[in-house]
């Protein structure tokens, strides 16, 4: 049932139901239609079908190292102490930890009426990050036979789950993946979290839950310790010189004050302190009522837009026009790529499009398609300082997007940085790239709406790094792609935008999917959806060697691009 109720949306997206039908009689169109609908699905697995593939998965290790736990109680009506009590109790005692309860005076009062206040209970006139740190320092100059190896962090409202960790590999921050317990105490509602992301850090707390370190970690973080404990995630990842998602269950959230890792209203006090250490003075936080923005100062200067096209002068001029009406000021220029249009009005429309629009060029580039040979020559003929890579079947949805690209694109630990496209209904094109699909790479989210809830991954509304990103509209600064190299030609239609990503982050640089650029996409309108085979066997070669994606959690299924556990 739950495959049919997401053929509306699959006709609708397709562009009305005969156009469906016709998609169907094609492989990819079969393909793609699949995927909508198992992605509806997916969206639709419930926490029972969750329980069963927890239980199938349950690690059997134990923790092999000393570990103190620090878990806050803090918040807690008084009248649902004592059922998160025993709650708490009974999930720390199989936990394989020494573990210290930090109470706000409430709590320790309440806590002393019901006769259950233990000797691990401390008592703080304030439970946050930096009483938390604190306390950890404390039982850690008291252990007995020696210093613990780690030490872990359970906000209020979070506790460890039995047993929480497997054994560590060396990380100075480790964390691993969390999920909750429903009305009837059972777990559910798992967020499978990726591998070390900045950016995503420094948009979501998705470190903190269970994050543990190591003593030595602990000692360098500033004086006084971050209050809120994304500031503390973010300290502490500035210092660590190795962090690790470990492949576990680690966390679960336990009672209404702990809020699932998004939705924070208000940027962490130490993100401020955080993107000056890391990107220079400049960088700054933009505060708003939906969010915050990052601005990293990355130095101005001009972006050269590079557009390949042939012919579709209907796709082209919305998408020339576009650029032109939203974005403000002279700093870009656009370069259209010609390989070989055909058509007479298309023909005009290029020979009059420099009176058109300034800072616009013409580039003849006849012969067979090659999307890298022509971005390549795109490369060659601009002055910019950044680049923004354009199908021509593309149109914005946001103003003074160029210059959003090319700020995150300037920074010096930048890539690619891709943008979220959405088809024409709205629904997701691509918001990043995960490899392993098929063997190669696949977009993930496809189908399904921004504002669509109940996600068991990072959402797609939330910047993040990737593997990849789509080639449609990706961004780079010059001094990556003179880092990097330029675009493999051998990618004659498809890959050649993975693959240069894929090159990007082997050399150390991180792939950004930013979400606050939005564009139309008409995807794939312009040429054959069917990729040649000698794209797909390359890119598939390519990927086997790298393994699993960094940035995507590999209990994640490869099957439906909707993130979800297999089912």
């Amino acid at each position: 049932m739950a495959l049919l109720a997401g053929l509306p949306g699959v006709a609708a997206d397709a562009g009305g139901v005969m156009s469906f039908l016709r998609r169907l009689t094609r492989w990819r169109g079969r393909m793609d239609t699949l995927e909508r609908l198992t992605a509806a699905a997916h969206q639709r697995a419930d926490a029972k079908s969750y329980r069963r593939w927890l239980s199938r998965t349950a690690a059997a290790h134990r923790p092999r190292t000393p570990i103190i736990a620090v878990v806050a109680v803090a918040g807690m009506p008084a009248d649902r102490l004592p059922a998160y009590w025993r709650l708490a109790l009974r999930h720390t005692a199989g936990a394989g930890m020494d573990v210290r309860f930090l109470a706000d005076a409430p709590a320790a009062a309440a806590l002393e009426r019901l006769g259950q206040c233990p000797a691990q209970v401390d008592v703080a006139p304030a439970v946050d990050a930096a009483a938390m740190v604190a306390a950890a320092r404390r039982h850690l100059a008291a252990a007995p036979g020696g210093r613990p190896r780690l030490v872990a962090f359970f906000g209020p409202g979070h506790l460890p789950t039995a047993p929480a960790y497997p054994p560590m590999t060396g990380a100075a921050l480790c964390y691993g993946d969390e999920d909750c317990l429903d009305a009837s105490q059972r777990p559910a509602d798992p967020f499978f979290k990726p591998g070390y992301s900045p950016d995503l850090l420094m948009h979501m707390d998705y470190v903190s839950a269970g994050m543990a370190v190591t003593p030595a970690l602990l000692e360098r973080l500033p004086t006084p310790p971050p209050r809120d404990l994304h500031g503390l995630a973010l300290a502490l990842a500035e210092r660590a010189d190795r962090i690790e998602r470990v492949a576990a269950t680690v966390a679960r959230r336990c009672h209404p004050t702990a809020a699932p890792p998004c939705g924070v209203p208000h940027p962490p006090s130490y993100l401020a302190r955080f993107l000056h250490n890391r990107y220079g003075p400049d960088a700054r936080v933009e505060a708003g009522t939906a969010g915050w923005t990052l601005r990293f100062g990355s130095p101005g200067g001009l972006v050269s837009v590079i557009v390949p096209t042939r012919d579709r002068l209907d796709l082209l001029a919305p998408c020339i026009d576009g650029i032109y009406a939203s974005n403000d000021g002279d700093g870009y220029e656009v370069i259209i790529i010609d390989n070989g249009s055909t058509e007479a009005a298309t023909g005009r429309w290029l020979a009059a499009a420099a009176d058109r629009h300034e800072r616009l060029r013409v580039l003849p580039a006849p012969g067979e398609f090659n999307w890298s040979r022509l971005n390549n020559l795109g490369f060659r003929a601009a002055r910019g300082d950044s680049f923004v890579f354009l199908n021509n079947d593309t149109a914005p949805r946001r103003r003074n997007w160029l210059a959003r690209l090319a700020d995150v694109a300037g920074r010096p630990d930048t890539g690619f940085v891709g943008a979220l496209l959405l088809y024409p209904s709205g629904r997701i094109q691509h918001a990043g790239l995960a490899l392993g699909f098929g063997g190669c790479a696949d977009h993930i989210y496809r189908g399904i709406l921004p504002v669509d809830g109940g996600h068991m991954f990072v959402p797609p509304t939330a910047p993040r790094n990737v593997a990849a990103v789509t080639g449609a509209c990706m961004a780079a600064s010059r001094r990556t792609l003179e880092a990097v190299g330029l675009f493999d030609e051998n990618y004659r239609v498809a890959g050649g935008d993975v693959e240069i990503c894929i090159r990007a982050f082997r050399a150390g640089l991180l792939n950004v999917y930013l979400p606050d650029v939005a564009l139309t996409h008409h995807e794939s309108q312009s040429r054959s959806r069917t990729d040649p085979e000698a794209d797909t066997a390359a890119l598939k070669a390519l990927v086997g060697r790298i393994g699993a994606d960094p940035w995507y959690n590999p209990r994640l299924s490869l099957v439906s691009t909707y993130p979800s556990y297999p089912l």
